[in-house]
């Protein structure tokens, strides 16, 4: 599905909770976002659109590794339901990884369905040296470039209950 991609602006907040909530099926991922960006902890935010409307959300966040800012945190995604499996989260995954590496980030982090973060390179084993909140096969890690933090102890934003 061909989507339009650009950097999410503070007027678009409403329509990125209310697609949030309706891809999760409840408020939690919708405030989460609302949180990173009240508290400017959001490193990158990126709409999709398609015919006009926000059809699909990807967040990047700042993510502490032993007391460093060394790492992104990529959650929550979301998908306008009916429009899910037709490429508009692909597009924004790739968009995002692509932006975050130029910005130099070398790790990126993610806790999500461990049968498709990989399908971008992301792997258990990559985020196997990391301590976090969770661990197990839905925690998977992608290194952008070298010379990023091997090992650590992870600390998340607020936002995300921390």
């Amino acid at each position: 599905m061909a989507s339009a991609i650009r950097p999410a602006r503070p007027a678009d907040m409403d329509a990125i909770a209310a697609l949030n909530d309706a891809a999760f099926g409840g408020p939690d991922e919708g405030a989460i976002v609302r949180v990173l960006h009240r508290d400017g902890d959001s490193l990158l935010s990126l709409v999709a659109e398609v015919g006009g409307e926000i059809a699909g959300h990807i967040e990047f966040f700042r993510i502490w590794v032993s007391g460093a800012p060394l790492a992104a945190g990529l959650g929550p995604m979301s998908v306008r339901p009916g429009l899910q499996k037709q490429g508009v989260g692909a597009g924004l995954i790739r968009h995002g990884l692509a932006a975050l590496k130029e910005a130099g980030e070398t790790i990126i982090f993610v806790l999500g369905h461990d049968t498709y973060y990989p399908k971008f390179g992301f792997t258990e084993a990559a985020a196997k040296p990391f301590s976090a909140p969770w661990s197990g096969p839905h925690f998977m890690a992608l290194r952008l470039a070298p010379g990023g933090p091997e090992a650590g102890k992870l600390s998340y934003p607020p936002a995300f209950g921390g």
